[in-house]
């Protein structure tokens, strides 16, 4: 546990083979991400005149995104390939993640103002003759 937070741990240009668990892991996330991508789509394609499409979108080209990347790294870690399959790309995966689902949820915070402006408009239009 102490050589996670080396430096020589993380900017290994040959990490090794990968560990079963890690391989395990790594696959239960991408079905996840799979089964998310599922999820994104029907709601992408059901809701298309709903103030959350543009959350499914978004969410849908993360899951897709992250997807395709996740199997590459997959690949890249199962046939060591000395500078594809080092460390450091999962830490740029998970804070390209994380960055992604930073400006999903300001998106998401706001939808409550964007619903109070429409609600405010039916109010005004109803004056309007």
């Amino acid at each position: 546990m102490n050589s996670l937070f080396t430096l020589s741990y993380w900017i290994n240009l040959r990490p090794g083979s990968l560990t079963l668990q890690f391989q395990r892991n790594m696959v239960i996330f991408l079905v996840i991400l799979v089964i998310l991508t599922f999820i994104f789509a029907l709601f992408k394609s059901r809701h298309r005149k709903s103030l959350f499409n543009r959350i499914w979108r978004k969410s849908y080209s993360f899951s897709v995104s992250n997807l395709v990347i996740g199997l590459f790294l997959l690949f890249f870690f199962y046939e060591a390939i000395p500078f594809l399959s080092a460390r450091f790309w999962l830490l740029l995966w998970g804070l390209g993640m994380m960055v992604w689902l930073f400006f999903i949820g300001k998106i998401l915070v706001k939808i409550p103002k964007i619903r109070q402006k429409i609600k405010e408009e039916k109010e005004f239009r109803k004056y309007i003759p």
